[in-house]
């Protein structure tokens, strides 16, 4: 009889042995590094949606975790299972499971600056995440276009031109192009009081929010100098607000590069014929939106313009204008600047 029990016990204890040193095996995992003196660092890509195992599976497969299956116990333990965020993440091989984890959890990420400068117009935008490998650029500008998106955003009009406001943004790689359009309206929102449903009167002229908007857009591209910039607004109010209806054409040159999409090089006669209504050299008042996304200074000078008889103005080399009342006096700083060419 005795010989029985004994043959009995003889498995429990092998069964409890056997569990006390997978216990300990796996405390180990999880607190001793894959190389606990090793300085080299790796990074790794976890894309939005991804689960537990995916998580696991690719922490495994950078080599910065030694066994998946722990690391997702760990992750059930802690309360961690799906908690853990998305994005791009540098670890160092010693690291262990549970600061990879806590890093994880608080969303630790990588995140690229991008900078959206003053002026740039949505497909610039597009083209600068592209260049740094954040987003697919033509379905970035598909997403400005999308009525059923932006209204879903809270973006207030039909395109997303002039509402992606100009900073430094902090971007982690595999975010949606969805994301990052909100996150620039978010910024819009929070640095621009301008309310795009009101009606203002300015300088004598009656004008919406999102005519004021347009109309920095259009200071934003002509003005190089800060100072001018309320001044290059009074010449576009004095414009507007003309008994003659051809003075009442701001002939911009920036809304016929917008319009022809030509960024760089001289504009000749023929594109000022171009036939769009963005070319404010042959329609009246402003464009049918904005033609960049305007700085704050350009939208203050829209909404506060100098008081001028201004209705002309032709830039020089330095970057100045030479702001006119009359043709006579517009034509004669014409010739001086091309004299000084």
């Amino acid at each position: 009889m005795s010989e029985i029990k004994g043959k009995i016990k003889n498995p429990v204890k092998l069964a409890v042995a056997c569990l006390l040193a997978l216990f300990f095996a796996s405390v180990l995992c999880v607190i001793v590094p894959v190389r606990p003196f090793s300085e080299e660092k790796t990074n790794v890509q976890i894309n939005y949606g991804s689960g537990i195992r995916a998580i696991s599976r690719e922490l495994k497969k950078a080599g910065v975790i030694r066994n998946r299956f722990v690391f997702r116990a760990y992750s059930i333990i802690t309360n961690n299972t799906t908690k853990l965020k998305a994005g791009e993440y540098e670890f160092s091989y010693k690291e262990s499971i549970a600061g990879i984890m806590d890093r994880m959890a608080k969303g630790d990420v990588i995140k690229h600056p991008i900078t959206v400068t003053e002026g740039m117009d949505v497909s610039e935008i597009a083209a600068a995440l592209a260049e740094k490998s954040m987003a697919d650029p033509a379905r970035f500008m598909a997403l400005c276009r999308d009525s059923e998106f932006l209204k879903k955003t809270g973006i207030p009009r039909n395109n997303a031109e002039g509402f992606l406001f100009p900073d430094t943004y902090g971007f982690v790689k595999g975010e949606t192009e969805e994301r990052m359009i909100a996150a620039m309206f978010a910024r819009f929102k929070q640095k621009v009081t301008l309310d795009i449903d009101k009606t203002y009167i300015i300088n004598g002229y009656k004008i919406t929010g999102y005519g004021i908007l347009k109309l920095a857009s259009i200071i934003e591209k002509e003005a190089r100098l800060d100072t001018e910039r309320p001044l290059v607004a009074s010449v576009f109010y004095n414009r507007l607000k003309s008994e003659e209806a051809y003075l009442q054409r701001l002939e911009s040159c920036a809304t016929v590069r917008y319009a022809k999409n030509k960024k760089t090089g001289a504009l000749l006669y023929k594109d000022l014929r171009y036939n769009s209504p963005y070319n404010t050299y042959i329609t009246i008042g402003l464009p049918p939106g904005p033609i960049c996304n305007p700085g704050i200074k350009s939208i203050e000078a829209a909404m506060a313009p100098a008081q001028t008889n201004y209705r002309y103005f032709v830039v020089s080399s330095d970057g100045a204008h030479t702001f006119s009342s009359t043709l006579e006096q517009h034509n004669a700083a014409k010739q001086i600047y091309k004299e000084n060419k």
